[in-house]
């Protein structure tokens, strides 16, 4: 609970809780145990980000512990300001941003150095296969890897795969990633249960 605590508290440095945008979080339902926070884009702890609007993050009941089988596995939805370009190179180098510095932020917060230049995000573009196929218009997915330096728990080098749905809002021309993130192999539980959410996020948004 104390690391979940320091997790937000980092993220909230100079972030507001944007009550404004509820409508975006009413869309998100989750099993008991979930946790979470809402915070603007881009976040204290990567100014460096070019996407502006929110972020919506899910972490599993599993988050910070080492043992579990959900450990680190979480979700996050940005929702971006019209005018941003989703290609597969700007995906990439804002996502990459967005650990580089989080995990410089956190080992900050606990005095410590990390060098973060060897961080890598690399995105490959999928065919999506939920067979639901419940997807917003324009939908394009990517399966990525991160790797990186886990600041929270084992503060070791840690691979991330990621599941990356983007796209724009027909209407309204924000723009949308959804992202599940897990170090678990892609065929684990965790993801099936990170579908689920994404299904019936996706449902709700079509309402």
């Amino acid at each position: 609970m104390r690391r979940f605590t320091v997790f937000l508290a980092i993220l909230s440095v100079t972030n507001t809780v944007l009550a404004a945008d509820s409508e975006l979080a009413k869309h998100i339902i989750v099993p008991a145990g979930w946790k979470g926070e809402q915070i603007s884009l881009p976040p204290s702890f990567a100014k460096e980000m070019q996407f502006n609007g929110i972020e919506e993050a899910r972490f599993s009941p599993g988050m910070f512990q080492e043992k579990s089988e959900t450990f680190f596995s979480y979700f996050f939805v940005f929702k971006i300001d019209p005018g941003s370009e989703l290609t597969q190179k700007n995906i990439e180098r804002e996502l990459l941003t967005y650990y580089q510095g989080l995990s410089r932020a956190i080992f900050n917060s606990r005095k410590k150095k990390i060098d973060t230049s060897q961080f890598t995000c690399k995105l490959t573009k999928v065919i999506p296969v939920d067979p639901q196929k419940i997807y917003p218009q324009g939908l394009t997915e990517y399966s990525a890897t991160v790797n990186w330096t886990e600041p929270f728990v084992i503060q070791k080098p840690q691979t991330l795969n990621l599941i990356i749905q983007a796209w724009t809002g027909k209407t309204t021309k924000h723009g949308y990633l959804f992202v599940c993130v897990s170090p678990q192999d892609i065929k684990t539980n965790i993801w099936q249960s990170m579908r689920n959410i994404r299904g019936t996020f996706y449902r709700n948004l079509q309402k």
